[in-house]
């Protein structure tokens, strides 16, 4: 969309897709480039899967277990710290005491919108130590936990077989 929304001409295109609906920040960036009489046209919805091993025991995790265990910064004693949880276990002693390890999408993909969208700012809202710092609810670890595996699903499914 950035590309869309930088202009006119020969050198902008003048289709685009992307994977969730256009931003009004997104709609006043190509207005303010000449770029008006936006159509978006639904062709169809994206998916957002967490999958593990056929092997691994099954976890029903809740959007606070996985904001806590993907957030740059969780909250401890009513502030905001980097954050601490290497094993799922460490958030919630239920959880296994495997290491935190999430395949999934850059920020360059509409699916991690949706997924920060859905997961990550709506479970971010049961804690109010993020009150008046929402750009801390869409922040994601980048110490190893999270793991951005392309936008290209195969090789996801592939990486996670591997593994």
């Amino acid at each position: 969309l950035k590309l869309f929304c930088a202009g006119v001409g020969t050198q902008h295109p003048d289709i685009t897709n992307a994977s969730r609906a256009i931003k009004s920040s997104e709609i006043e960036r190509c207005a303010s480039n000449g770029v008006e009489k936006i159509t978006e046209i639904k062709i169809g919805y994206d998916g957002i899967v967490l999958a593990n091993s056929n092997e691994a025991p099954r976890s029903e995790l809740t959007r606070e277990q996985i904001f806590l265990a993907l957030a740059k910064e969780v909250p401890q004693n009513g502030k905001l710290v980097p954050n601490p949880y290497k094993h799922w276990s460490d958030i919630d002693k239920s959880l296994s005491n495997k290491e935190i390890e999430v395949l999934g999408p850059p920020p360059t993909s509409g699916t991690r919108d949706a997924f920060v969208e859905l997961v990550m700012e709506e479970a971010c809202e049961n804690f109010p130590e993020y009150e008046g710092n929402g750009d801390a609810c869409a922040a994601v670890r980048e110490d190893g936990a999270y793991v951005e595996a392309g936008e290209n699903d195969n090789l996801i499914v592939q990486k996670l077989q591997a593994n």
